[in-house]
């Protein structure tokens, strides 16, 4: 008789690890990412948005001013609306020019009522539904503050300085249609 021997197996617990596809994956997705972020920018336009009246204001009203409200349409363009204190409204209409805002023409009339109220900052838009989000900030950046005027280079004498405060029309723009 044979002795029968056992014959032991003998398995590699060890194995390899195919880490080439996933390093793969890793080298052309890494860079894809970093190249989308660095295009990718975020900006804020500050504007302050119409408080509620609380009953301290109510029971002492502020002394009323002049206030000047912009209305956006893309049918009709811009117009302008200028309420003094003592009432009555003084309307300046910019109509488009060729189906298209007519911002020179904005610019105008902006300028027209800031040297008729030098004492006013601030500026209530009133866009229609229909504007787009980028006409918007095109229509702040032309009623904030004028563009500045192109000083000539000179060697004979100093440069005069421009007083940035004599650059700005209406600062402060309120969007008054917030929520309607």
């Amino acid at each position: 008789m044979r002795m029968r021997t056992r014959r032991t197996r003998t398995t590699d617990a060890t194995f390899e690890l195919n880490l080439a596809p996933f390093l793969d994956i890793i080298v052309s997705v890494v860079p894809m990412l970093l190249l989308s972020v660095a295009f990718v920018q975020i900006k804020m336009i500050e504007s302050p948005t119409p408080q509620v009246v609380n009953q301290s204001q109510m029971k002492n009203p502020p002394k009323p001013e002049t206030t000047v409200t912009l209305k956006v349409s893309k049918a009709n363009g811009f117009t302008f609306e200028v309420t003094p204190p003592k009432g009555g409204v003084k309307r300046i209409a910019v109509a488009n020019k060729n189906g298209a805002f007519d911002m020179s023409g904005l610019l105008v009339a902006a300028e027209q009522i800031k040297a008729e109220h030098p004492e006013i900052s601030s500026l209530q838009l009133l866009p229609d539904n229909d504007v787009s989000f980028d006409d918007l900030v095109h229509v702040m950046d032309q009623v904030r503050q004028k563009p500045s005027p192109v000083v000539q280079a000179s060697f004979d004498s100093d440069p005069v300085p421009i007083d940035p405060s004599k650059l700005q029309l209406f600062p402060n723009v309120i969007f008054a249609n917030v929520g309607s």
